[in-house]
């Protein structure tokens, strides 16, 4: 059973792996992405970062989904983190959950604008986002579980590109 899903481009790192363990007390981790799926030294210091006792798993979106559906996993608290909000909207379309999706982590760049602390996006990253919506998923946005959750759609309509 999926309890959360969070968009992180760093996707796991200390924030990521024990302030969310403590909060949401997950069994697993499944990263999707495909760049960090095909890429071993990246899978490698991904594992440094899971906690003691957490299954991590590394996979492409589609063998993201694939194992999602597994119904061993039906037991388990699984924690999906995912790079971006193309690859969420992406996954979300392969699976039948709908877990409450946490944007906590988008790095500033070129194409893209202040949204909230930690996060900014781009216009495609809105389009993207809107479109998780359009599936029912709640999007929350918070960086770490001691924070207020604050509401997408609020913070959507004070940006400006």
């Amino acid at each position: 059973m999926i309890i959360k899903m969070r968009i992180d481009d760093r996707l796991l790192h200390g924030q990521v792996a024990y302030s969310w363990k403590s909060a949401l007390t997950f069994d697993a981790i499944v990263i999707a992405n495909d760049s960090a799926a095909n890429n071993d030294i990246r899978k490698t210091a991904l594992k440094l970062s899971c906690p003691d006792g957490v299954h991590l798993a590394v996979r492409t979106i589609e063998e993201a989904a694939k194992l999602l559906k597994n119904p061993k996993l039906d037991d388990m608290k699984v924690f999906v983190i995912c790079a971006n909000p193309k690859d969420a909207y992406l996954l979300l379309n392969l699976i039948d959950e709908r877990p409450v999706l946490n944007l906590g982590g988008m790095q500033k760049a070129e194409d893209k604008v202040y949204f909230s602390p930690a996060v900014f996006v781009s216009k495609e990253d809105i389009e993207y986002l809107d479109k998780i919506l359009q599936l029912n998923v709640k999007i929350e946005v918070r960086q770490v579980p001691s924070e207020s959750a604050k509401d997408y759609v609020q913070l959507k309509n004070k940006i400006k590109f």
